[in-house]
Parts: C-alpha cells; sequence; structure tokens
C-alpha cells in the first residue's frame, strides 16, 4: 500500500505542473503532424497502399502509441544521480521502503499523467489524418497489459541506470544510449516488420522493441501468436532486468557504506 501511495502522491504532485504536461502535449502534436505528412507523401510518391502489411492508417497509429509511450517516460534517471552525487540517497535508504520501488512507483505516477494526454493527443491528430482504428476488445486488452509490462520495463532499466552513479561520474551518456536504442531497434520510429530481416529478429528479442514496439504492434495488427510471443519476452525480460536491479542496488548500497554516503 505505501507505493500505492507513492504512485497517487506523484500523479497528483505531477497535475500541479499542468504546463510541463501541455508542453509535452504541443511536442506530440508537431511530431505527429510531422508524421502524417512524411508517410502519406511516401505511400502517395511510393503509389503504394501498404509496406508489409502495414497501410497508411495502421501506420499512423503505431506512431501514435509509440510516441505516447516514449514521451510519457519520465527522467528519473537525473533524480536519482542527483540524489547519489548529493548525498541525499543515504536519507532514502534510511526510510521504511525499498529505495528502487519508491522510485518504481514515482515512474509510474508520473507515467499515470501524462500518457493518457499523450494519447488523447495522439489519437486526435489520427482521427482526423486518417479516420478511427481497427480496433476489437482482445487488441485493447492485450495493448493495455502489454504497455503496463513496456512502461514497468523502462522503470527498472532507468532505475538500474540512475544507480549507475555510484560508479561513474556522470550517467546522461548511459541514459543517452538507452534512448537512442529504444528510437531504434526498439521500433519508435519504425515497425520491426519494415528492418531487414535479420535486424528484425534481432530486435524482437532485445529488451528495446518490448518497451515501445510490443503495445503498438498489438494495438494495430492483433494476433493471438504475436500476444503470446511478445508477452513472455516481456515478462522473461522484466525478471531478468529485475534481477540485475537487486543485484546492482545491493552492492550500491555497500558502496554508500563503505564511503559514508
Amino acid at each position: 500500500m505505501k507505493y500505492l501511495a507513492v504512485t497517487r502522491t506523484t500523479s497528483m504532485a505531477s497535475l500541479m505542473y499542468e504546463r510541463d504536461v501541455l508542453l509535452r502535449s504541443i511536442f506530440m502534436i508537431v511530431v505527429l503532424v510531422v508524421f502524417v505528412q512524411l508517410w502519406s507523401t511516401t505511400f502517395e510518391k511510393a503509389n503504394q497502399t501498404a509496406f508489409n502489411g502495414f497501410e497508411l492508417r495502421d501506420m499512423l497509429w503505431y506512431l501514435v502509441i509509440t510516441e505516447s509511450l516514449v514521451i510519457s517516460f519520465p527522467r528519473i534517471v537525473q533524480t536519482i544521480d542527483a540524489e547519489v552525487r548529493g548525498g541525499d540517497v543515504a536519507y532514502r535508504l534510511s526510510r521504511p521502503y525499498s529505495y528502487p520501488l519508491y522510485h518504481l512507483a514515482s515512474f509510474w505516477g508520473d507515467t499515470l499523467v501524462r500518457l493518457p494526454t499523450n494519447l488523447l493527443v495522439g489519437a486526435t491528430i489520427a482521427l482526423i489524418a486518417v479516420g478511427p482504428p481497427k480496433l476489437s476488445v482482445e487488441a485493447t486488452l492485450a495493448t493495455l497489459m502489454s504497455a503496463a509490462l513496456a512502461v514497468t520495463l523502462v522503470a527498472v532499466t532507468s532505475v538500474m541506470i540512475g544507480l549507475s552513479a555510484f560508479w561513474v561520474e556522470d550517467t546522461t551518456p548511459i541514459d543517452w544510449i538507452h534512448a537512442k536504442l529504444v528510437f531504434t531497434l526498439g521500433g519508435m520510429f519504425l515497425p520491426l516488420e519494415l528492418f531487414p530481416d535479420w535486424l528484425a529478429q534481432i530486435a524482437r528479442w532485445l529488451p528495446f522493441a518490448s518497451m515501445a514496439y510490443a503495445p503498438a504492434r498489438l494495438f494495430v495488427a492483433f494476433e493471438w501468436p504475436m500476444f503470446g510471443s511478445v508477452v513472455l519476452t516481456q515478462v522473461i525480460w522484466l525478471v531478468a532486468l529485475g534481477m540485475c536491479l537487486k543485484v546492482i542496488f545491493g552492492k550500491a548500497v555497500t558502496r554508500v557504506v563503505a564511503h559514508g554516503g
């Protein structure tokens, strides 16, 4: 219950900074308008109705999901980095909660405010540009489940990168590399179906595709075999990264004791 309280408190705090939420939504509008023009021109010039099964409508709704997710993720890496550098982490560790779980709950709290707003903005643009998506109850539920796993995966990875501040002077390069891997191999800008076959096979089994591509793919082209494969991959990576986070945090706590915070 304490972590649910953290999530709720963080969500309420995020609502107090409506300008930040608004700016992200404006950025969402700019990005999607650009993609609408880009893909509309691409389909027209290529005289194609679909690329590897993706029609123009599918492509734009795919981008609505991926962009909404990635833009909604809070930057907790910088928060943890600052706490480690300033020594505030010593006070955090003395409190009656798990430090990693606290930041995971905080991550979810911010995302629960930003994601619905970005989805609403993105859906409005897509509806105007290409009309409604091909929806079903199964696709909607599968997308929600996969999106929840994607958010949790990014949260776990972000906490791990933040904790690397115990060993490196600046976590920004690591966070930057992770973000760019989500942009590219994660399928944020382009579905994996449009990748070369060998690269698509590699990308599907990496954690980055589970953070962006997976829920968007289920939303625009739901298939039961794909759902099973996607969710299984997400769960496997969540367990693996969760274990890595536990090990890294254990070693980080030891360094706090050794160096006095």
